[in-house]
């Protein structure tokens, strides 16, 4: 059992505390960018159904009073089975009396938060395994390889609004995102012979570029809409490789537990003289079309 005791909690111990620290993860990302529903009651399967495309060629021409030959519809069935995701901390009676900090009132939102992580860490999981993908492993994005993306996601008729989330790497680091809306100019405006000239980044593609460097990051671009999740796994098969990738509501389904998705709660162990704080979180996540995906792996050593 992993005690919260008077060692592991000295930072607020014995002292006046102002606002604590909690270190966040950058959470709920996914949950509004997929397909969600909820588990009937006395179920814990949530069913989707991938129904097959049909084309123009499915259509015929056909003279007046002759019989059309009949198409069949068909459809394939994405299951999620829920599964519980938990975190706990048992918190002792000396550190609740003895510490400055609200934790009773902060472990909860410690401890959701982390469950909030595995949710998108689960969700971003899915994006490797889409078979439709772009640029590849030790290859640098370009922004041809997010308009290959939309091609290929048009082409499968998926329904807009088109995705895109990525590593903060892939929109920040050195091959990133923000790296393809910029340039590096020379600046010999100086009027003396002694300036030397000085490298300044430009902005390039119009507002884009200009957004870019104004406020940090770029909501859309390419028709996608941008977001991060620093629960992509930056180092793919130990090769310095980012997995993000872009997707229709409709490329995944997030089955939620009958009672809802996460739930904290307080049990006292009197023997203990400590108070456990429970996470847990219920879901299950599936993929339900694949070809409303596209796995973007891109280099971003």
């Amino acid at each position: 059992m992993a005690l919260t005791n008077t060692s592991t909690a000295a930072g607020g111990l014995g002292r006046t505390i102002g606002d604590a620290v909690i270190a966040f993860n950058h959470v709920n990302v996914m949950y509004p960018l997929v397909t969600v529903q909820q588990a009937a009651m006395g179920s814990n399967h949530v069913n989707f159904s991938d129904w097959t495309k049909l084309t123009s060629g499915n259509v015929s021409e056909a003279t007046q009073a002759t019989t059309t030959t009949a198409v069949a519809i068909t459809t394939a069935a994405r299951t999620a089975t829920i599964s519980e995701h938990v975190i706990a901390s048992t918190v002792s009676d000396l550190v609740l009396m003895g510490s400055g900090d609200d934790i009773v009132g902060q472990a909860g939102s410690a401890l959701g938060n982390a469950v909030s992580a595995k949710l998108d860490d689960d969700l971003v999981e899915l994006g490797k395994s889409f078979s439709q993908t772009e640029c590849g492993a030790g290859t640098a994005m370009a922004l041809s390889h997010i308009f290959g993306s939309m091609r290929q996601l048009r082409a499968a008729g998926a329904p807009m609004p088109y995705n895109l989330v990525l590593s903060p790497k892939q929109v920040w680091g050195s091959k990133g995102v923000i790296g393809l809306l910029h340039n590096t100019a020379l600046d010999t405006a100086g009027s003396s012979t002694t300036d030397t000239a000085t490298a300044r980044p430009v902005g390039i593609m119009g507002s884009k570029g200009d957004e870019a460097f104004q406020v940090g990051f770029v909501g859309s671009i390419a028709g996608f809409n941008v977001y991060w999740s620093d629960q992509i796994d930056e180092n793919v098969g130990s090769g310095g490789d980012a997995a993000g990738f872009a997707f229709s509501k409709g490329a995944l389904g997030l089955g939620v537990g009958a009672e809802g998705l996460f739930r904290v709660a307080a049990e006292r162990d009197e023997m203990l003289r400590a108070t456990n704080y429970v996470a847990t979180g219920f879901w299950g996540e599936v993929e339900v079309k694949d070809a409303y995906g596209v796995y973007i792996l891109t280099d971003v050593s």
